[in-house]
């Protein structure tokens, strides 16, 4: 039974009262009694904005010019790293429309941060039908025993008051602590266990935590120790005005007009103009490569480290055939790394072998040619030979890496030898050269020189409670333990931590899941479902109904950041490395939803912990602290100076108290404003190249590890992986070498023989950044659901063969579960390749138990091997046209609770 058909109503009348519900809302404002007014089916306007039909409202200021309102900056809090600025126009405490930013003349020198469509559709975020506006418990959970479990994600529910809600969670929690102890509750998607409910359990008592590697892929465990280079890879990139001084670009697997559209893929336009030439490295013709006319060098998903290792053997071919030091950079290799041959080994080896003997067969007979790197990663012989001619250090050459290639299973290697290939060319730390990542807000952006630094909040950051559980379960392993009760816990793959193999049992009986999108974000998406209508209790915090909240059994609902005072995600104050983009309060907050703070403090009480003592400071009070303390380097002399002059009127109109100070802008100005940018021009003090300081002097400043130099073999690195457990069948060398993946383009051979015949999942599938959502925020939104279909993308030649035409709906499948969705045939896909989008809102139908909405992982394979690393792009599939009845995403129904008695 579907969630319209219990109310009574048809898809179609939902359709239109949902669409004239989210009208009534905005023009309402944004007030927390807010009613919901019906409108008549199929209402309309005219191209002049009047109403067609009865009922319809133009929420458009435009067509009332006596109209009078006001611009309010607005948090944009989508996890894309675009940190674009959006304003509100806000009529008698009513949302009339959005912009974005229009300050400045938009030069290069200082240029405008424009929002992206999910920017813009925030409006639906905030007053969309589907806001939960109380809390639920599940009509037919029962206090201890779950009632009947197997109703989770398709029961009706009942609302409930703030107060027995608290009261329930902490009855559970306790009951639970009693009767199975600590280690029967999971923090489901978390990393260690923080939040507004989980401070007070962790007060209380903690509980297992999850990890993962999500968008790191395999380098999370590159930390300093691990062969000296930056944490994950990210931060050391040369500054964007820089970008001009390059000969070369290679964007690997970057896609930023998707995945972090704005400002960002603008940034690259100077450099184009300039002559500057482009390689794009990946698995398909993206948007952004043909944005740059890139050269397109293909390569399949998880062979990344077998085109790389060419690329370097052709590199020393091509050194060998000029002339010693004509192509390779030895000064370079000799004075910043070790492990490039037998004669540059660090002290702490445990094996005689090194890189260069490896690449040319001296430990296998297989000397790594393009030849034999073409076989498996469907990239030109030639085009090998020219990446590796690129890299030559005659050249200069910026390698700008995403995370996508390292989101596969077995590429623990990678980040090593993709760092290793610039400094073969000598590519590092000085103009026209770097190798660094263009990932979420790093495009240009050194982010350890930071040019602003936010003050700290003061309050609740101020009292940290740690999980004294010190258990871990991997993303792969996470839903079988709670199935099979057992799981590796190698430490928290998030924070770079692994420790040796811990074979470890668990219990559990209860989930907590806060603000994260456990269930849709995790490998295994299908075992998620059973996993949880096998526990005890499952509680979330929500904005909206998302999958999570579906498969909980309470539900509390949380304020946007819209109706905050302007506090947001530290990462999305100051990532964008020469902008400070804040917002302000826009509203209260809706119905009955309360923020996280007064969540944490409500069930602080009911847990019988002392609430004032765990959140001391008011919300108020942490957003003055943060902006008092917020510091910036001065446009002309560099030093950190205090940014914001704070007065008493100030003080009085932020309900805080403090002092004032003087500072380098007054606070009014960006709080009117909402962004600040600091102007820009090539070869000023900000100007930056990654790792200079190290090139400068590398005795002066060593790098992390061992030998205090880049490690081309990493004894640290080698003693991590074969230490864990993960991965039984290779034994990891300390230098990058090739590990045939699992689930990767052999495993879809009979045998994995690759000159064989095809298995039956022949087709490898991942996962990229799509523009409908930044992750799975903002999928719900109507406005976007019908710019952006989610389709799934096929090459042309698979498309032909199987009878397959654009906008026909397929199925894709593999052991794991069944997908639907409308075909997008494509000529710029590799064949033997699809791309399903990450991030759609799990759907699964209860007759034939496919997902409707195309949630990738329902075909996400839990393997974890090596550092733990999920392989969301390492997943094998097959797909077929599918006839049956379905109806395209932005025609079904909002996603809401179906109400026992309304």
């Amino acid at each position: 039974m579907t969630l319209t058909s219990k109310q009574g109503m048809t898809r179609r009348g939902f359709i239109a009262a949902s669409a004239a519900a989210t009208a009534s809302l905005a023009l309402t404002g944004c007030q927390p009694e807010a009613t919901l007014d019906s409108t008549e089916a199929g209402a309309d306007a005219g191209a002049d904005g009047k109403a067609k039909g009865s009922g319809y409202v133009s929420p458009d200021v435009e067509f009332d010019p006596e109209t009078e309102g006001s611009w309010i900056p607005a948090v944009c809090n989508a996890n894309c790293g675009g940190f674009c600025e959006n304003k509100v126009y806000v009529v008698d405490g009513v949302v009339i429309r959005q912009k974005t930013d229009d300050t400045g003349d938009d030069s290069l020198e200082c240029p405008q941060l424009r929002s992206c469509p999910r920017g813009r559709a925030h409006r639906q975020d905030t007053f969309g039908v589907d806001r939960l506006k109380y809390p639920m418990k599940r009509k037919n959970w029962e206090p201890h025993t779950g009632g009947d479990k197997s109703l989770r994600g398709r029961d009706e529910w009942v609302r409930i008051s703030w107060d027995e809600a608290f009261e329930l969670v902490a009855d559970e929690i306790k009951y639970n602590y009693e009767t199975n102890g600590e280690r029967s509750l999971l923090y489901g998607g978390l990393s260690s266990g923080w939040g507004s409910l989980a401070k007070s359990i962790n007060a209380f008592g903690g509980g297992i935590s999850m990890a993962s590697t999500s968008s790191f892929g395999s380098c999370c465990f590159y930390q300093g120790q691990v062969m000296g280079i930056s944490a994950q890879g990210i931060g050391e990139s040369n500054d964007r005005t820089d970008f001009v001084n390059a000969d070369y670009i290679v964007l690997y697997g970057c896609n930023q007009v998707w995945a972090s559209p704005g400002t960002y893929t603008y940034l690259f336009n100077e450099a184009l103009e300039k002559g500057v030439q482009f390689l794009f490295v990946g698995p398909e013709f993206n948007p952004t490569a043909a944005h740059f006319n890139a050269k397109w060098i293909r390569v399949r998903p998880g062979t990344d480290t077998a085109l790389l290792l060419a690329v370097a053997y052709e590199m020393f071919k091509l050194d060998e055939a000029e002339g010693k030091g004509s192509v390779v950079d030895w000064d370079f290799l000799a004075k910043y790394t070790v492990g490039i041959d037998g004669d540059a080994m660090p002290d702490d080896a445990k094996v005689d072998e090194n890189f260069y003997d490896y690449l040319m067969g001296a430990y296998d007979d297989t000397p790594k040619t393009a030849e034999w790197a073409s076989a498996i990663t469907g990239t030109p012989v030639e085009d090998i030979r020219l990446y590796a001619d690129v890299m030559r250090k005659s050249n200069n050459v910026m390698s700008l890496r995403s995370n996508a290639a390292f989101r596969t299973n077995d590429s623990d290697n990678l980040l090593q030898l993709y760092m290793t290939v610039s400094f073969m060319g000598g590519h590092i730390g000085k103009s026209g050269n770097c190798a660094d990542a263009a990932y979420h807000g790093t495009v240009g952006s050194p982010i350890n020189q930071p040019l602003f630094q936010v003050g700290a909040k003061g309050g609740d950051d101020a009292l940290v409670y740690p999980n004294p559980v010190e258990s871990v379960v991997n993303d792969d392993e996470q839903w079988q333990a709670i199935l099979e009760g057992r799981f590796n816990n190698t430490g928290s793959i998030t924070m770079g931590v692994i420790t040796p193999e811990k074979q470890e049992t668990c219990d559990i009986h209860v989930v907590v899941m806060e603000n994260v999108s456990a269930v849709n974000t995790s490998l295994n998406a299908s075992l998620a479902v059973e996993s949880l209508r096998k526990v005890d209790f499952v509680v979330s915090t929500a904005r909206s109904f998302t999958v999570q909240a579906q498969y909980s059994d309470i539900v509390l609902p949380v304020a946007s950041e819209w109706e905050g005072n302007g506090i947001r995600n530290d990462a999305t104050w100051f990532f964008n490395r020469e902008a400070l983009v804040l917002g302000t309060r826009v509203c209260e907050n809706l119905y009955e939803s309360k923020t996280e703070q007064e969540i944490g403090y409500g069930f602080a009480k009911a847990m019988g912990l002392d609430a004032d003592a765990m959140f001391p400071v008011s919300e108020d009070q942490q957003w003055y602290n943060m902006l008092a303390g917020t510091t910036m380097r001065h446009p002309e002399t560099g030093e950190w100076v205090t940014m914001f002059t704070i007065t008493d009127e100030d003080l009085k109109a932020l309900n805080a108290e403090g002092k004032p100070q003087e500072g380098y802008m007054p606070l009014a100005e960006i709080l009117e404003k909402g962004i600040f940018k600091m102007p820009r021009k090539a070869g000023d003090i900000f100007t930056y190249y990654g790792y200079q300081d190290f090139i400068k002097d590398p005795k002066a400043n060593p790098r992390g590890s061992v030998s205090g130099k880049f490690e081309i073999y990493s004894q640290t690195k080698a003693d991590m992986l074969n230490g864990n457990g993960r991965t039984k069948d290779f034994d990891w060398k300390p230098y990058p070498s090739y590990k045939v993946p699992v689930n990767g383009y052999e495993a879809s051979f009979v045998d994995g023989d690759i000159n064989g015949k095809k298995g039956e999942f022949p087709y490898q599938m991942f996962t990229p950044h799509y523009l409908r959502r930044s992750h799975t925020q903002y999928d719900n939104l109507p406005w976007l659901r019908t710019a952006f279909a989610n389709p799934v993308f096929i090459a042309a030649a698979d498309a032909k063969e199987k009878g397959i035409a654009d906008g026909d709906w397929v199925r894709v499948y593999n052991e794991g579960g069944s997908v639907l969705r409308p075909a997008s045939v494509s000529e710029r896909l590799m064949p033997g390749v699809v791309a399903l989008p990450h991030g759609p809102w799990l759907d699964i139908d209860d007759e034939t138990g496919y997902d409707r909405a195309g949630c990738e992982n329902m075909l996400t394979r839990p393997v974890g091997s090596g550092c733990g690393t999920a392989g969301y792009n390492t997943n094998l599939v097959n797909f077929e046209k599918w006839d049956g009845d379905m109806e395209a995403d932005y025609q079904l129904p909002a996603r809401v609770p179906s109400i026992d008695g309304e």
